[in-house]
């Protein structure tokens, strides 16, 4: 990954941050006014959300690498996330995945908030390079034979 001295031209970073601060205020407000799950509500959400991870997947992708610009959007979508996570828990428990009108869109919208959970992962290992490090140690540590199944330990 390129770092560029870890700057986008002013422009492009301004543009990109507008766009975030839009569609996770989009989200934002349709998350919090799904009292009502229904298949309108959802899909009232899941417009602007798909867009955040659209937005979150390309920074993931990009040749360069900006810091500010991954942090500020970890910071933005985090808070979408936990209350995506929070809607579709409260959906499991009254019921709404059984009701064939809203289960498709609930089923949507779970897809899209595990695929704005995989871009998380990615921005942080983005701004903490010791985690690949990390990671990369466990597998091949894993590959030796050196580990253990987790009930074997007491």
């Amino acid at each position: 990954m390129m770092t560029n001295g870890g700057k986008l031209p002013m422009s492009t970073l301004g543009i990109v941050g507008e766009e975030i601060d839009k569609q996770a205020a989009l989200a934002s407000a349709a998350l919090q006014g799904i009292a009502g799950v229904g298949p309108r509500a959802v899909l009232d959400m899941l417009g602007p959300y798909s867009a955040v991870l659209y937005i979150a997947e390309r920074v993931v992708e990009s040749d360069v690498f900006n810091a500010e610009l991954v942090r500020s959007l970890h910071s933005k979508v985090l808070p979408l996330e936990r209350m995506a996570d929070s809607m579709l828990a409260d959906a499991r428990q009254r019921g709404y995945f059984d009701d064939p009108d809203v289960a498709e869109p609930l089923h949507w919208l779970e897809t899209c908030n595990e695929q704005v959970k995989d871009c998380m992962v990615a921005l942080e290992s983005m701004l903490d390079p010791q985690l690949d490090d990390l990671m990369n140690a466990a597998v091949e540590e894993h590959q030796r034979g050196e580990t253990v199944p987790l009930e074997s330990i007491r």
